[in-house]
């Protein structure tokens, strides 16, 4: 029984390996999804080929301003948690420093879209415009990204219990 075991499960190992292998060189899970080609408002806007492209330069500008943003709040915040046991660190510049980034992030977004804006029609910018309310207006009242429920507001709330 053993013997004839032995070569199955050999098999089969050899051939998972080569799944495993298959997979790294060629990284299906990474493909899924192309930003560049199947941007939402593209697609919403029915933008031309120009605009597209215009587009596709602003995108990519605004995403590697946004990461190293990002990269920057990240830093700073690995500064301020990691001094618990430090008693000459000044919380009050970090935490400056960390509202700056912040708001240049928020000053880029709007950047980004006041210059995506300028790349409409007049009938694209009409879209635009309710699409950018309707996304401003689900954010107030979206649960947090990680899946769990915001807490409950306050004019919901049933009344105590007598």
């Amino acid at each position: 029984m053993k013997s004839k075991l032995l070569p199955i499960l050999l098999f089969l190992l050899i051939l998972l390996n080569g799944v495993l292998i298959f997979m790294l060189v060629t990284k299906p899970h990474e493909n899924q999804r192309d930003h560049q080609k199947n941007n939402f408002l593209t697609t919403q806007l029915n933008f031309t080929d120009s605009q597209a492209e215009k587009f596709k330069e602003l995108d990519k500008t605004h995403r590697d301003f946004m990461r190293s943003l990002e990269e920057e709040t990240r830093k700073q915040k690995d500064i301020l948690f990691n001094s618990f046991n430090k008693s000459a660190i000044n919380i009050d510049s970090l935490t400056s420093k960390i509202g700056v980034l912040s708001a240049k992030k928020d000053a880029e977004v709007y950047r980004f879209f006041k210059s995506v804006r300028t790349l409409c029609t007049v009938e694209q910018t009409k879209k635009f415009d309710k699409i950018l309310k309707r996304a401003l207006r689900a954010g107030e009242g979206a649960p947090p990204r990680d899946g769990r429920n915001p807490p409950p507001r306050r004019e919901g709330m049933p009344p105590p219990p007598r």
